[in-house]
């Protein structure tokens, strides 16, 4: 089980890594294969989504709404002002933390 630390460090190392090999704004098919690739690279070939966030989530029976990372006010990470698929990724990777405690979670360290 991930923690919420680890969830959000792993997404942004493959977040930083896919920015470095594919640039900017790539196109929502190289993201896609891009996570996918990572994950398998990293041996997490089985996380929800090619995502550690979401993965993060499901493992709590959550809702994207819960997600660590506050996507703009959004409810999830395709909505309109801020999307996965199409969104630079510098957009992405600047997004904050969403407080543990905005969703009735208690902040999870490392073991």
């Amino acid at each position: 089980m991930l923690t919420r630390e680890e969830a959000l460090r792993k997404h942004r190392e493959m977040w930083t890594a896919m920015q470095k090999e594919l640039g900017d704004n790539p196109s929502p098919g190289a993201r896609a294969r891009f996570k996918c690739e990572w994950c398998e690279a990293h041996g997490d070939a089985d996380i929800s989504a090619h995502c550690y966030l979401c993965q993060f989530v499901d493992e709590r029976k959550l809702r994207c709404e819960d997600c660590p990372i506050d996507w703009d006010g959004q409810q999830s990470c395709f909505g309109r002002h801020v999307s996965y698929r199409f969104s630079p990724l510098s957009e992405i990777l600047a997004l904050p933390e969403r407080k543990a405690e905005e969703n009735g979670m208690v902040a999870e360290t490392e073991p």
